[in-house]
């Protein structure tokens, strides 16, 4: 199926349109690239030219692969080579952590290169190899003096560039230079990102140029890179090298695409290069002329698909093997096509204007490459006119597939209470937001503004639709109505009961119409009587009395149903005969306090006309009573509970007998008169009676009682009077006093709780005599207790029990702490009581010691010894003997032998006693001079 371009946007045509694209090409199975491939073969080598691989790590910087993208593999070839500053195979590998593809080799600069021999038997004088760039570095970030990755194409060794991207325009036209730039990352302003909105495939606008299967962020668009040959007559070989190196080992890598390397007769800017490339038609552009809506170059205007760049009929001559190049431009629209800036990565055939285009002019200049041929850019410059637009407007939305309304269940049956949805069709571009306005029978309706509508039944009846409107920055707003539906139906009611009619059916009798329960609800019922088929004016009530001029007809009820949203129904009732008068008969009344020993009476109310007789007849349950046919009747206890009536029947000649029921009334007990709650008098001590105060009851009924600890019943507690034991100390006691009087509701009231205590003594704080000090004795004094008792005593340190004595010797573990002391006193009858005190901070003991004394004959060579008297014993002692007053080294002990070198010198001893809890004590011995001999 053929997509077409309903207007050009030329200035020399009509403005606006649409812009129809023919469906993708078929894409070749996708592979990912093969390190293994073979490159000769990859890149179609003509005979006499082979490659040989080289740089860092060529077995994984070099690969090939079959996968269709940019624009490779190239016509008439089925793989190309792929070149990388990290892993060739890392192109298309979409599993990479962060989809950033960053390997570095460790050289000091990751180059990768293949380098062509061309034999000198090789006939032609150019060397062409179609290349395309691939970056994960920042693009129109950096300066163009800025290092960055980049490719060369060197020949011989020689430091010429071949590898160029051609800039703003091919050649120089109209005094506008050329501008090429070397093939490096900073440099090169035309680049393309992955999968953009508005790149699209020329004769597809539903595919992006650069589809989402690589983790590189940036690709070139393909350029033909030409080397001139040497002429070798002394049968030399050409060296071609193409390499791609990395400008910074640590960071992004990037990437070449390489496909088709061929011999031409000679290069494009030859002298002798072959000419007349041109275009057979005047192309045009086509598309909608605003912002981020696509623009494309129809070469071919006068068929109905746009060819490609590529395609093999694209109208330039020599047919079949011209490659397109484009390059578009804006400008002020006064001031074009001399004042034309070239845009930059506008070198597709495809272009979508931006918000810098607005009100703006666009041109476009094409420029055919063939190999040997001298490249040709068209139009030339003095028909440059034939290559602008108009200005440039907001975008246009085009509407692919209308909106349409679903919903659950049949989408041909819409019903009242339907919930419908908008769905919102498809608009190229994609819009940012949709605004909703639904309409009944091409109306608006109010208020219903939102993707979602909730059929109602002003709608019953009616057709909807919904108008969907495509909303994007700088677009104009799209709105596009959806089909409509069919006519909304109104909803069945569920129910729809045959109504009947109570009533005797005698004349000046009500009848009374039972419509039944109608739904779903609420559904809202209207009435009307008929006699003998025909509507009684103004009986469109519920009830109605038929009159003496209707007796021997028949007289039937219809009860319509209405429901907003639903169809109207009307029902029935069977006929009714009118027939003779009967007793207009209130209802019965009873009269008197329906309690048990009460008397009641049948009041019969006012009966028109007034019976000859009353007939009476009592009920219990709606049970007659038997004998009980009196208008006066007294109750009994037994009947309470009961439900009461009176059946009253009127008697007189001439009229039916006619019955009626008085209303139930409930047969009650009556109920005491009683002022104020029981209430406990007593102590509330165990031991002490408690007896309770019943209050006063009118009349006085006879009483019982029950007693109550912490709410649980107390056996045999039953009397008025009651004494706790020990078992309801510390609970909560009560007790129930129940009136009991026949024809009376016996009644039970319950008396406020009173807490069952033990008597507790009066405990003064204890006391702690003597010496608070490691090794002295300690008294316990209990203090003042009312009344008194017996005691116990419990001595504590850090909780730990010392002692149950009424004394204590302060224990060495009490140095520096303070000791408790516990009283506990006991009496019969008293809450067994502990009261505790806690001692001033224990201080250490105190050693004592008589003067250490030096036993031994005073002579060198024999052995002193110290001896003295420490208590209280055991306590460490420690000795240093000293000469004079130095202290001499090891002698530690309590002997010491005397070496010939202290002859006449005077020697003494320290003794220091160390306990546990004590003060450390220190004394010295008296001098003793050692003999001279």
């Amino acid at each position: 199926m053929k997509h077409h371009y309903l207007r050009p946007v030329l200035a020399t045509a009509l403005a606006g349109g649409l812009l129809g694209l023919v469906a993708p090409t078929a894409s070749a199975d996708v592979t990912d690239v093969d390190l293994q491939g073979n490159v000769s073969e990859a890149l179609d080598l003509p005979a006499g030219v082979t490659v040989a691989k080289g740089g860092t790590a060529p077995d994984q910087m070099i690969g090939t692969s079959t996968r269709r993208f940019n624009d490779f593999p190239r016509r008439g070839s089925s793989s190309y080579a792929v070149m990388s500053t990290g892993k060739a195979n890392d192109l298309f590998n979409m599993d990479l952590p962060g989809l950033q593809a960053s390997t570095s080799h460790g050289g000091a600069r990751d180059t990768a290169s293949l380098t062509f021999t061309v034999d000198p038997s090789v006939s032609g004088s150019c060397l062409l190899v179609d290349v395309a760039m691939a970056t994960e570095e920042r693009v129109h970030t950096f300066l163009p003096s800025a290092p960055s990755d980049n490719a060369s194409l060197t020949l011989n060794g020689s430091s010429k560039q071949y590898a160029m991207n051609p800039g703003p325009r091919y050649f120089e036209q109209q005094n506008l230079a050329a501008k090429p730039v070397g093939f490096e990352v900073n440099k090169i302003d035309y680049w393309h990102q992955i999968d953009e909105e508005f790149e699209r495939q020329p004769d597809d606008a539903d595919a992006p140029m650069l589809a989402a299967v690589t983790p590189f962020d940036n690709f070139t668009s393909v350029e033909t890179m030409e080397v001139p040959l040497t002429d070798n007559p002394d049968g030399e070989t050409d060296v071609v090298t193409l390499a791609l190196s990395d400008a910074n080992n640590d960071s992004l890598d990037s990437a070449l695409m390489v496909d088709r390397v061929r011999i031409a007769p000679v290069c494009s800017g030859s002298a002798s290069a072959e000419t007349g490339l041109y275009p057979t038609r005047a192309f045009t552009i086509v598309g909608h002329r605003g912002m981020h809506n696509i623009l494309t170059v129809d070469l071919f205007p006068e068929t109905d698909e746009i060819e490609r760049y590529d395609a093999a009929d694209n109208s330039w001559f020599p047919n079949g093997e011209v490659d397109l190049r484009f390059r578009w431009y804006r400008g002020a629209c006064t001031q074009m096509p001399n004042a034309a800036t070239a845009i930059p990565d506008a070198d597709r055939q495809s272009y979508s204007p931006t918000v810098e285009d607005e009100g703006k002019c666009l041109m476009v200049l094409v420029t055919g490459v063939k190999d040997g041929y001298r490249t040709e850019t068209f139009p030339s410059p003095n028909n440059w006119s034939q290559a602008l637009t108009l200005p440039i407007q907001k975008g246009v939305f085009t509407s692919e597939l209308a909106p349409t309304i679903t919903k659950t269940g049949d989408p041909d049956v819409i019903k009242v209470n339907d919930s419908l949805t908008a769905t919102n069709g498809v608009f190229t571009p994609r819009p940012d937001t949709f605004e909703y306005q639904w309409y009944a029978d091409d109306r608006p309706i109010s208020g219903e503004t939102a993707q979602t509508f909730r059929v109602t039944s002003d709608q019953a009846g009616k057709k909807l639709a919904v108008r969907v409107t495509a909303q994007r920055l700088n677009f104009d707003a799209l709105p596009k109505f959806s089909p409509e539906t069919s006519a909304v139906q109104l909803l069945e009611l569920t129910a729809t009961p045959t109504p009947r009619v109570t009533g005797t059916g005698r004349a000046n009798e009500i009848l009374t119409g039972v419509p039944g329960t109608w739904g779903p609800d609420p559904v809202a019922l209207s009435y009307q009587w008929y006699a003998d088929g025909a509507p009684i004016t103004g009986a469109t009530k519920v009830t109605y009395t038929p009159t003496a001029s209707q007796v021997n007809r028949q007289v039937r009820l219809a009860v319509t149903g209405t429901r907003a949203g639903y169809r109207s129904v009307t029902q029935q009732s069977d006929p009714i005969l009118v027939t003779l008068q009967s007793f207009n008969a209130p209802r019965p009344t009873i009269g008197g306090t329906p309690l048990a020993g009460n008397q009641v009476q049948a009041i019969t109310g006012t009966w028109s006309p007034t019976p000859t007789t009353f007939v009476y007849q009592w009920l219990l349950d709606g049970e007659p009573i038997s004998g009980a046919t009196r208008s006066l009747y007294t109750l009994t206890s037994a009947q309470a509970g009961r439900e009461l009536t009176v059946e009253v029947t009127g008697k007189a000649t001439g009229y039916t007998d006619t019955t009626r029921v008085s209303d139930p009334v409930v047969v009650g007990l009556k109920d005491f008169t009683v002022s104020g709650d029981p209430t406990i008098i007593g102590d509330g001590l165990v031991g002490s009676s408690l007896s309770v105060d019943r209050g006063v009851w009118d009349p006085m009924p006879g009483f019982s009682y029950k007693w109550y600890a912490d709410g649980n019943e107390i056996l045999g507690a039953t009397r008025s009077t009651f004494t706790p034991s020990d078992a309801e100390r510390g609970k909560s006691v009560s007790v129930k006093v129940t009136g009991s009087l026949t024809n009376y509701r016996t009644q039970e009231r319950m008396s406020a709780p009173i807490d069952i205590d033990i008597r507790r003594f009066i405990a003064g704080r204890p006391s702690i005599t003597g010496s608070l000090k490691v090794g002295q004795r300690v008294n316990a004094a209990p203090g003042s207790w009312l009344p008194s008792a017996s005691y116990t005593y419990q001595w504590k340190l850090n909780g730990v029990l010392l002692s149950r004595y009424s004394y204590l010797t302060i224990p060495a573990s009490a140095a520096g702490k303070r000791l408790t002391l516990e009283v506990t006193g006991k009496k019969s009858m008293y809450l067994t009581q502990t009261v505790s005190t806690t001692s001033a901070i224990i201080a250490r003991g105190t050693l004592t010691a008589t003067t250490p004394r030096i036993t031994g004959t005073l002579k060198a060579g024999r052995t002193l010894r110290v001896s003295g008297s420490w208590r209280p014993s055991p306590v460490t002692l420690r000795y240093q003997w000293y000469l004079g007053t130095k202290a001499i080294r090891g002698a530690t002990k309590s002997s010491y032998k005397v070496p010939k070198k202290y002859r006449n010198k005077k020697i003494r001893v320290r003794v220091i006693g160390y306990k546990s809890g004590y003060t450390t004590l220190s004394r010295y011995s008296s001098y003793k001079r050692i003999s001279k001999r």
